[in-house]
């Protein structure tokens, strides 16, 4: 099945205050750059493109084209359906050890128990973020790409594993070693082969300029942030992914608006019971479904009650993520209605945080605007 091309976006919808939030973020310096995508039980009926690719004036404007840093949003959309074709494929389960796949000598005991599931809805007693950049910057850069794992492992657990959950980082940086053992490929080159190109998403992986055609990629600006000299456009923002290659289980994949929504309208229909690629439906479900009443799913976030960024319309039965860099997406499994929002807030500075108060609001008008199509 392939999810590239989606139905042409619904000429009725009513997106016209969709389209001026997005302008009026521009406006307020939210971002210099925006893309949003609006569908209903598995279909696009609205998107839109907002700005300029960096606060530069003479800078292309944005277009659907336009690839952005996804930062965090690489744990749903990359780490965790990884490990969800594998489950599927019947080659690991959600309750598999990390000792079981990880049989090397510098996994230290504790982390023998840690299951996939645990390391999936961050509850498995690791702490939240290490600056790894540091040590991994002195390294040799054939060293860099398998030492965050090992950075990552021999840090103490801060509390008993699945006794409460702590959003980590270091989680998603040994699942990246266990895609790497289980299939023998890094994770942009797994990703790419056996989820991406399948699925007819042709720009979505990690270390797009150097890919063929990613020289001719338009991509939205971010910051050198930390790292002296970084460039702009192509290069992952978030540090310790930066500096272990580019390519991370916790950070690092970019992708075009288009191939998120994609993506989030394939988990939809398989949620459903319909094809989603190689995934089993009843795998999708499972890793959709919170570990614990009031905890995350297996790589997916959900909704805080009174303060999601979803907004107040999408039910407690609803999953999406976000980044760092000023990007989300948000599943209603229940309802239907789906929004993927990525801009790059970041390149107006990291401390700049006018997104958390911009996505509720947009949401919002997306369910408002979706809620003659539907029962809300």
């Amino acid at each position: 099945m392939v999810l590239g091309d989606n139905r042409s976006p619904e000429k009725n919808f009513p997106g016209s205050t969709l389209s001026n939030l997005l302008e009026g973020g521009l406006s307020a310096g939210v971002f210099t750059a925006a893309v949003a995508l609006v569908g209903l039980k598995g279909e696009l009926l609205w998107q839109g493109a907002a700005g300029r690719l960096s606060r530069d004036p003479e800078s292309p404007p944005v277009t659907l084209d336009t690839v952005f840093d996804l930062a965090s949003l690489t744990k749903p959309l990359a780490t965790a359906l990884a490990l969800m074709l594998f489950v599927s494929r019947g080659e690991l389960r959600l309750d598999t050890a990390l000792g079981r796949v990880l049989e090397v000598p510098w996994l230290s005991p504790d982390k023998y128990p840690l299951t996939l599931k645990s390391l999936l809805a961050h509850r498995a007693g690791l702490p939240a973020w290490r600056p790894y950049y540091r040590d991994l910057i002195t390294r040799p850069p054939t060293e860099r790409p398998f030492r965050l794992a090992r950075l990552a492992a021999r840090e103490p657990l801060e509390y008993p594993p699945d006794t409460a959950t702590l959003y980590s980082d270091l989680g998603y940086m040994l699942l990246e070693e266990v895609i790497r053992r289980v299939s023998g490929q890094d994770l942009d080159t797994f990703c790419r082969r056996e989820l991406y190109l399948p699925l007819g998403l042709k720009t979505l992986g990690f270390n797009p300029k150097g890919h063929p055609g990613g020289e001719n990629l338009a991509f939205a600006a971010t910051e050198t942030g930390l790292i002296p000299g970084r460039d702009l456009f192509g290069e992952v923002h978030d540090e310790n992914a930066w500096a272990a290659g580019g390519v991370a289980g916790h950070a690092g994949l970019f992708g075009r608006g288009p191939e998120v929504f994609a993506l989030v309208a394939g988990l939809w229909r398989a949620y459903h019971g319909e094809a989603f690629g190689p995934f089993r439906p009843e795998v999708v479900r499972d890793f959709l479904t919170p570990v614990a009443p009031g905890c995350r799913t297996p790589g997916f976030d959900v909704p805080t009650p009174g303060a999601s960024s979803a907004g107040r319309f999408f039910s407690r039965q609803s999953v999406g993520h976000t980044g760092f860099t000023g990007t989300s997406f948000w599943l209603d499994l229940k309802q239907g209605q789906m929004v993927v929002l990525l801009t790059n807030r970041v390149h107006l500075g990291r401390h700049h945080d006018q997104i958390k108060a911009f996505r509720p609001r947009f949401h919002e008008a997306a369910s408002r605007a979706l809620s003659g199509l539907k029962a809300v």
